[in-house]
């Protein structure tokens, strides 16, 4: 599918890059079982060293976000539901991916969660239906940059299609 393509850089993983999403193919062709989008979560969450992971699900109205994992530090923290407006997951939604490198937090100053974590930096790609439509996302969020954001998009872009498939038999 054309979203499955890294956004903006040119990005050839390592050598050690290569083996993590060797392994992430591995984890998103494994035996599902009721914590599986946690494990994804913790997964992306050591790959790419983002103090906050989202996954998350779209409500039938588009207006808001419902966490299937929110994790911070690898520890799985209580699920939300959170409005899309005004908040860099909106933007993601819009344009199926999402990345700002630095000052986050300001850029949307009605986010007040990202006021009140320091977000310094936020990473957001969209998961899609069958048919193309929005469903969800998975977002990584840090208190300072995102290291080797093209790595972390990769990454998240070669897991989408296990969330995706979870996200669709959640509904």
């Amino acid at each position: 599918m054309e979203y499955r393509q890294i956004h903006y850089w040119q990005y050839v993983p390592g050598l050690e890059e290569e083996n993590v999403l060797e392994a992430a193919l591995d984890l998103s062709q494994k035996g599902r079982h009721d914590a599986y989008l946690a494990e994804i979560a913790s997964f992306i969450s050591e790959n790419t060293g983002a103090k906050y992971v989202i996954i998350g699900q779209l409500s039938e109205d588009k207006k808001h976000i419902h966490t299937l994992v929110f994790m911070k530090d690898k520890t799985v923290l209580d699920n939300y539901t959170y409005p899309l407006k005004g908040t860099p997951c909106e933007v993601a939604v819009a344009q199926r991916f999402c990345y700002h490198p630095f000052d986050v937090a300001p850029a949307f100053p009605d986010d007040l969660e990202l006021q009140e974590l320091q977000i310094e930096s936020y990473l957001g790609s969209i998961l899609l239906s069958d048919d193309n439509e929005p469903v969800g996302l998975t977002v990584l969020m840090d208190v300072k940059q995102i290291e080797n954001a093209a790595f972390a998009e990769h990454l998240i872009m070669v897991l989408s299609p296990a969330i995706e498939e979870e996200i669709k038999m959640l509904r």
